[in-house]
């Protein structure tokens, strides 16, 4: 027979299985063997990189292949690409709109598959990152194939990990690349956003032709030719280390260097051809990577140091001296070095470059990063991706948290070893906020599956990071540091993936990790543990056991420690963590004291609360809920991840009614989102006050919200009590409020409320703003703000009903006969806000809103003309009783809210108005954000508004048409932990005159008037 029995090709695939797989890797494991001859000559003034390439492809697969594909990656960065058209759904625009010469491409022609022309075919059309070809003969395992093409790529004027700025240019990812071909098949990926790249292992031989005075870094060694980094080298002192012997006899034979330095090439022997004018040829040669980049720049600087036996090239741009000359970023990539040498293993390539790039951030290639900037951080990252991503090569789309999450492990673990900081405690903390909000996606995810870029970032960088922080609890830093390195002598210069690293973690640490791979790679489950019953006793040899109950509460299972601390010392034990109650007993020496679940807060339990014990007075055990108390200055709140945050500040205030108010505010919140309770107790002395009472009135004001038993995603929780001032009365409200992309998209809430409020001193009231009844209402509201390209668009509509009562019963007492105890409200407002530009804004508000009901509503209950109701002031001490220190004459304070005619009587309302705002503002001044004063802006101003029902009735005359217009300032601040904004505005005209604020029997149109606030007027 012409072909072989299958017993010969099964015994042919078994033997190269077995030379393919790595030490102590499964059998089964192979990989395809590829070869690159590049030839490429750069065009600066077009900006384009032309050649010919040829690839030696050898099936190493167990699967006879008919298809072959290419990746063009630089399609991706111009009009029409998937890459271009994620950027415009989520709201960016930058290559769909960049126009010819601006944009990228990378072309392919002429293409020859073993010597015969095919036919490219674009499967994701009108996409072109990715090309393929029907091969004119199938390739069965073992067999090998050449292809032969032409191609020309330009980078693109905008970067995007790759870039040409004049004589500048970032190449990566430049050439038709090969796509991998692995037990899943083709991965043809198109490039997103989301995700980077998967590559073969490959042997390159690249032949560089550029103008004579540009300097080169790139991946693998210059066997020839001039890079330029003799006449770049700013450390004269230190010979230039090209590596060329390193490949040794393996490097190509038909080229070698000639002249001084080496710095011509001589081809298959003969003489060198004389150079182009102008003009250089270097060869390059890299073995045993999956990439091959490089960046040009005529005007970089270099030097160099070494690590052990890699070398070391450092290039940067002119202005960089300070942050990367003298030797700056050289002794920080040798530190990277190092450090990652002692953490994987040995570097097992000549040399890495770091160059900076065009754009910021950063970009991993092997023997290379294009770097932004020379911070210590970014070149542990970055370099650390020569070993996640280049040496253990997984596959960025379908597995990104095993290169950017394991990259940013090291990193934080890095600058943990060098005394820098503890990162665990803020990465913890940001997955947990999303973790508890339902934003959180799973790191395992393939890259465009993810819900937008922002999540796939904060997946596979934080959320990834944060499952080897996991492990490492989980194993503990000898058996992690044993982790790493047997993953990375058993995997180097091989692909990987979750089951090759889980594998060998489990080995190493001999645990089951099937759990908590599953859980925390592949879901997002919340954990939480609580402290059960605890029982104490002394042994007969005078040492104390203890047993305690671990329950589990979540669905999230995590081993857990369980820490019995006496007065002498502290003794930890693990429990297991996986059922719902599990017990675990701790020997003591001496009598325990305490119990505490998770001390080093490292199980990721969201209720930290719940997790210690107190032994009291006679051996009584209490609930010991962890609490942090300070001295509140109302500008530096605090919040704790295992504590709650409680603060007590002093506080007095005045009014005509009670005189001088003094009091204590008590703050306290866990998280800086749950059980956040604000309470004022206060005590009216009557001193001063203008009525003469004698009484002392002692008030109280509490607000509840989102305890932490009532958790829940989405949803918020307040619960409110007061008697304060005359007043008293309580609520209760429910808000959901849910976007579909944590950072973006549309925010949509919808709440319901109950509150009454009653009344029984009506000393404390202005009735301006009050009748002397009381009110229950229920109120349901619905609301969406967006921002849609420049625009910040919000709209919201709140229906409600009620019921006013007196003293006496429903009937009013106040002889209105028209005041009826049933009323009804219904509000809707919208919004615009609009950028002009880098410092001009326009903002825009619209109102309608309208009492329903016959007869007339309870004044506290209307729609206001020139700002909010009296119940929204409620709880400010300087707003709502009479004589307020912000509503005493001649001070004119304007809170936000109803119809925003600011120029009028704050106490004027209506049964109905509708109105709109309009405001345009200049910035002045931006200063940091530490500053007190961030920003300073000027403003004009215009409101308007027409009364509908029945009107306001003023002095028995009806008004309908209300305006005003006028300048303001603006100013934002930032005291401590405080921001809040400063306005000032000057209602220079005021339709009615006789209406403003600042007028009581009459006044002109025209005329200078002010109000202040602390709040944004839109």
């Amino acid at each position: 027979s012409a072909f072989p029995s299958v017993m010969t090709v099964a015994l042919a695939l078994i033997a190269l299985a077995a030379q393919q797989a790595p030490a102590g890797a499964p059998a089964a494991y192979w990989q395809q063997e590829v070869a690159y001859d590049i030839t490429a000559r750069l065009d600066e003034a077009t900006g384009v990189l032309a050649g010919t390439e040829r690839i030696s492809y050898v099936n190493r697969s167990p699967d006879t292949l008919t298809t072959f594909s290419l990746h063009l990656h630089l399609n991706a960065f111009r009009p029409g690409s998937r890459w271009a058209d994620a950027d415009s759904v989520e709201g960016r625009r930058r290559f769909n709109d960049l126009p010819d010469p601006d944009f990228a491409f990378n072309h392919v022609r002429d293409v020859r598959i073993g010597g015969r022309a095919v036919t490219a075919l674009y499967p994701f059309a009108p996409d072109s990152t990715i090309v393929r070809f029907e091969l004119p003969e199938p390739l069965a395992p073992g067999e090998a194939i050449t292809v032969e093409l032409e191609w020309d790529a330009r980078p693109s004027t905008l970067p995007r990990r790759q870039g040409r700025r004049g004589r500048r240019f970032d190449f990566a990812q430049w050439y038709p690349k090969v796509v991998v071909y692995d037990r899943h098949g083709w991965n043809e990926n198109p490039l997103y956003p989301a995700g980077e790249f998967y590559g073969e292992f490959a042997t390159y031989r690249v032949t560089l032709d550029i103008p004579d005075d540009q300097v080169v870094g790139a991946t693998g060694v210059p066997l020839c030719g001039d890079p330029g980094w003799e006449k770049a080298n700013r450390m004269p002192g230190r010979p230039v280390e090209y590596r060329r012997d390193w490949y040794g006899s393996r490097a190509p034979r038909f080229a070698e260097a000639v002249g001084p330095g080496g710095a011509r090439c001589a081809f298959h022997g003969s003489e060198p051809a004389p150079a182009e004018d102008g003009r250089k040829t270097i060869l390059w040669y890299a073995e045993d990577v999956h990439h091959f980049a490089m960046s040009l720049n005529p005007d970089y600087r270099y030097e160099s140091g070494r690590y052990d036996d890699v070398a070391v090239h450092v290039l940067y741009q002119p202005g960089d001296e300070t942050t990367w000359g003298d030797g700056v970023a050289v002794k920080r990539t040798e530190t990277a070095l190092a450090w990652l040498d002692q953490l994987f293993g040995k570097f097992p390539w000549p040399q890495v470059t770091n160059v900076h790039r065009i754009e910021g951030g950063g970009t991993e290639f092997p023997m290379m990063m294009h770097n932004g900037s020379a911070s210590q951080g970014l070149i542990v990252h970055e370099l650390g991706h020569n070993y996640t991503m280049g040496i253990l090569a997984n596959n960025e789309w379908r597995e990104g948290w095993l290169d950017e999450g394991f990259s940013s492990f090291q990193t934080s673990w890095f600058a943990e070893a060098a005394d820098q900081g503890d990162a665990y405690p803020g990465t913890e903390n940001f997955i947990l906020q999303l973790d508890l909000d339902g934003y959180s996606e799973p790191a395992s995810l393939v890259s465009h599956a993810y819900r937008d870029f922002n999540s796939y970032n904060t997946s596979i960088y934080t959320r990834g990071e944060l499952f080897f922080h996991q492990l490492r609890y989980i194993v503990g830093d000898d058996t992690m540091r044993r982790i790493l390195r047997t993953f990375y002598e058993r995997w180097r210069l091989r692909h990987v993936d979750e089951a090759a690293f889980r594998d060998v973690a489990e080995e190493v640490s001999g645990l089951d990790l099937s759990t908590f791979f599953g859980q925390f790679l592949h879901g997002t489950p919340l954990y939480d543990y609580a402290l059960g019953r605890v029982e104490r006793a002394r042994r007969s040899d005078g040492r104390w056991r203890t047993r305690v109950e671990v329950v589990r509460k979540a669905e999230g299972r995590m081993p857990v420690d369980v820490a019995v601390v006496t007065g002498g010392d502290t003794a930890v034990v693990r429990a297991a963590g996986l059922a719902a109650s599990e017990w675990v007993e701790v020997e003591t020496a001496a009598r325990p004291t305490r119990v505490l679940l998770d001390p080093r807060l490292r199980t990721h339990d969201w209720n930290m609360l719940n997790n210690r014990r107190t032994f009291g007075g006679l051996a009584v055990l209490r609930r010991d809920e962890p609490k942090r108390h300070y001295l509140d200055t109302y500008v530096n709140r605090r919040a704790h991840r295992d504590a709650k945050a409680v603060g007590y500040s002093p506080a007095a205030w005045y009014n005509d009614a009670g005189g001088v108010t003094v009091g204590v505010r008590r703050r306290e919140n866990y998280l800086g989102r749950f059980d956040l309770f604000d309470g004022t107790l206060s005590y009216g002395t009557g001193w001063e006050s203008d009525t003469g009472l004698e009484a002392e009135d002692l008030d109280f004001h509490a607000r509840l919200r989102n305890p932490t038993w009532l958790r829940a995603t989405n949803l918020g929780t307040v619960f409110e009590g007061f008697r304060l001032e005359g007043r008293h009365g309580a609520r209760l409200g429910l808000e959901h409020a849910r976007r579909d992309h944590f950072s973006f998209g549309a925010m949509r809430r919808r709440g319901i409320s109950l509150a009454w409020t009653g009344i029984h001193d009506d000393a404390y009231l202005d009735p301006g703003y009050y009748e002397d009844v009381g009110t229950t209402e229920l109120t349901l509201t619905h609301g969406i703000a967006n921002r849609a390209g420049s625009w910040t668009l919000g709209a919201d509509l709140s229906l409600g009903a009620g019921l006013a009562y007196a003293a006496d019963g429903l009937e009013a007492a106040t002889g209105r006969a028209d005041l009826r105890p049933f009323f009804g409200r219904v509000i809707g407002r919208a919004s615009a806000r609009r950028a002009l530009g880098q410092r001009m804004t326009l903002a825009l508000r619209v109102l309608a809103g309208s009492t329903i009901g016959d007869g007339a509503t309870a004044k506290q209950r209307q729609i206001y003309l020139a700002g909010a109701d009296p119940y929204e002031q409620l709880a400010n001490p300087f707003l709502r009783s009479r004589g307020a220190l912000f509503v005493r004459p001649d001070i004119f304070y304007h809170a936000p809210g109803g119809a925003g005619i600011r120029g009028l009587d704050p106490r004027l309302s209506s049964e109905g108005v509708v109105a709109a705002n309009i405001e345009l503002e200049r910035v002045i001044r931006v200063r940091p954000s530490g500053a007190l004063f961030n920003r300073v802006a000027v403003a004009t101003f215009g409101d308007a508004g027409h009364t509908i029902n029945d009107g306001a009735v003023v002095r028995a005359e009806p008004i309908r048409f209300i305006a005003d217009a006028g300048i303001g300032l603006r100013a934002d601040h930032r005291i401590g932990t405080l921001r809040f904004a400063t306005r000032v505005d000057f209602p220079l005209w005021v339709h009615r005159g006789d209406l403003a604020h600042d007028v009581k029997d009459g006044g002109d149109e025209l005329g200078f008037r002010w109000t202040f606030s602390f709040q944004p007027a839109l």
